[in-house]
């Protein structure tokens, strides 16, 4: 298992819309699929892309007046990475107890539970 370093937010936004596109992918792709949910300033935008390539989440090339990123670390490896540390560092490693917070604080509804109740039954084999 591969290790690297919690995404900052903007970081994130970015590596999202990258994972959202088959890669190569250039960066006026990336601007304009950021664009859809508020402006993008093109200078910052390369600086995160530039963050994104030292950290090893991304590679680049240029063609022509063009530069390309591909994926080094895919959108599954990551949240599964995210979700684990999350899970220790927030709930102590249970997921009973994550479950119970996000409904005791209405953040999940009874509709949810049902979901992940099927859920869980369909990986157990219990519904075998």
């Amino acid at each position: 298992m591969r290790l690297f370093t919690r995404l900052p937010d903007a970081e994130l936004e970015v590596m999202k819309a990258i994972w959202e596109h088959e890669t190569p992918v250039s960066t006026s792709q990336i601007k304009e699929y950021l664009e859809q949910a508020r402006p993008w300033n093109i200078s910052a935008l390369q600086t995160l892309l530039n963050r994104l390539i030292a950290r090893g989440f991304l590679s680049s090339e240029k063609h022509g007046k063009n530069r390309y990123y591909d994926v080094l670390i895919g959108q599954e490896e990551y949240l599964a990475q995210e979700n684990r540390s999350f899970l220790r560092r927030v709930n102590g490693n249970s997921l009973t107890r994550m479950v119970a917070s996000l409904y005791d604080s209405r953040s999940i509804t009874d509709e949810d539970l049902e979901e992940l109740a099927a859920f869980i039954e369909e990986k157990t084999g219990e519904g075998k």
